[in-house]
């Protein structure tokens, strides 16, 4: 096979790593004409580190793409390097502000730009639809198409303000499952007129606002095929080439998750979702091996199941990207004016009672995630920055030892339980129950997910919402809640 169709089969691919300095293997990929890396909390130290390992990559080859999920909220790979983290898409949709939506977005854009980043993986413009979707959440910006779609516009927006690229995701749209597709694959069961007013609506409209990249879903949509979404043809080129006009570079989800691995195995997967029609086949675990994904796609080229047409046009389009990002002017400084305006608002426009500086914090959180890293251990941890003498316990799963030790300790406090998703978490729901029933003194409800969590807050009891679980609101909520009273 010839030298092209080799750098063509290493450019459709976009890969993650270990380590915090680039392994040489990784580095050889690069020059060989790997297409793109990703970084994840494993590949992050701090900002001088990120910034060098962005260097010594592009030092191998100056068109590479490297890109981070960089969602806001719970959601930041890069917590050690940037001391002001985007807030949750939730919160920005809930304020309902597009400039601020579009500074929030331009700032954080930025920080990745100083860092040598230029693809954004964010924003996620799926429509939360359904309360129960395991998934997605916060990292939505609500359950409406036309808010979804207006935020998404103002986001991508920003981020192509500061000189990188954003990609909207995931296509065709996540928010009304309530199956997670790290761990099973989910199916939607609506019309095409109901996905063509629901989910797609954000997706026209980012795709309209200059979206350089979009990001597949691992869902089978059963209007349109029985594949999912990322190995669909009739969906990635079909749909999101032919009749939503879009042009520029499609990648996979992570091809290691459940939802794809559970029939395919990855190479196959590879080879699939380049054939359906995307342009980046993303294998985001630390061990892939480029050398032997790239082997897999020319192999399959070689004996007919991929034309080479199509993996050089995927590779052009990812060429044409990077090229595009080389000439664009690099927007810096990020003082985190935005975040702060954000939790200025969210705590000014509710009601906190001052319950002095040593409540009991009862954190009952979702279990840890690969779709999201949790950049502090807790609520405990975020009130002891501001009030030392406050204390407190983080539950993620249903415990009853822990539950009554918890029970015990805020006896003579005031009680101060946080929630997250508990609609969709029965032993949440539990817990909250038995801790508001069972605590003499003073409580109060912080709801740090989805707002849809107020509906299960007793009228009594106060109670109020952070939209997402960004350290500088809910360290703005937790001063609010210990002041003196």
């Amino acid at each position: 096979m010839s030298d092209q169709l080799d750098r063509d089969a290493a450019g459709a691919l976009i890969v993650g790593f270990n380590g915090t300095t680039a392994p040489d293997e990784l580095r050889r990929a690069v020059a060989a004409g790997l297409g793109a890396v990703i970084l994840f909390t494993r590949n992050v130290k701090d900002a001088e580190q990120v910034a060098a390992l962005t260097a010594a990559l592009r030092a191998e080859r100056s068109d590479l793409v490297i890109a981070i999920d960089h969602e806001g909220g719970e959601f930041s790979h890069l917590a050690p390097a940037n001391p002001w983290p985007l807030a949750s898409p939730r919160s920005l949709g809930e304020l309902d502000d597009v400039d601020l939506t579009r500074s929030s977005a331009r700032d954080a854009a930025a920080t990745l730009a100083s860092l040598g980043i230029d693809l954004m993986l964010a924003p996620s413009v799926d429509v939360n639809s359904n309360p129960a979707n395991p998934v997605i959440s916060t990292r939505s910006f609500g359950t409406s198409a036309e808010l979804v779609s207006r935020h998404g516009v103002a986001f991508v927006e920003g981020v192509r303000e500061a000189g990188i690229a954003a990609c909207p995701k995931h296509f065709p749209g996540h928010g009304d499952v309530a199956v997670d597709s790290h761990l099973a694959l989910p199916r939607v069961e609506r019309s095409i007129e109901q996905v063509t007013a629901v989910e797609l609506a954000p997706f026209r409209a980012t795709i309209n606002a200059g979206a350089d990249v979009i990001m597949s879903a691992h869902i089978v949509f059963s209007a349109y095929d029985d594949q999912p979404a990322t190995l669909s043809r009739r969906i990635l080129h079909g749909l999101l080439r032919e009749e939503l006009g879009f042009y520029g570079v499609i990648t996979t989800d992570a091809l290691e998750m459940q939802a794809i691995t559970a029939t395919h195995a990855i190479e196959d997967a590879t080879v699939a979702s380049i054939r359906a029609g995307a342009d980046l086949a993303m294998i985001a675990i630390g061990d892939a091996d480029p050398r032997a994904l790239t082997g897999r796609l020319v192999d399959a080229v070689g004996n007919g199941s991929l034309d080479a047409s199509r993996l050089a046009d995927a590779a052009g389009r990812v060429r044409s990207l990077a090229e595009s990002l080389a000439g664009r002017a690099r927007r810096r400084g990020y003082d985190g004016a935005p975040i702060r305006e954000v939790a200025a608002r969210i705590v000014t426009g509710q009601e906190f009672p001052a319950l002095g500086g040593s409540p009991y914090v009862v954190d009952l959180a979702q279990g840890l995630h690969p779709a999201w890293n949790p950049y502090f251990s807790g609520l405990p941890e975020i009130f002891a920055r501001v009030a030392r003498d406050s204390d407190g316990v983080v539950l993620r799963g249903e415990d009853a030892d822990a539950l009554s030790a918890a029970q015990a300790a805020a006896i003579g406090r005031p009680l101060i339980v946080s929630v997250q998703d508990a609609v969709r978490t029965p032993w949440m729901r539990a817990a909250l129950d038995l801790l508001l029933h069972s605590h003499e003194g003073e409580v109060f409800v912080l709801c740090s997910g989805i707002p849809e969590d107020r509906a299960i807050v007793p009228a009594t009891v106060p109670t109020a919402v952070t939209y997402g679980r960004n350290l500088v609101v809910l360290e703005a909520a937790a001063s609010a809640l210990t002041r003196r009273p």
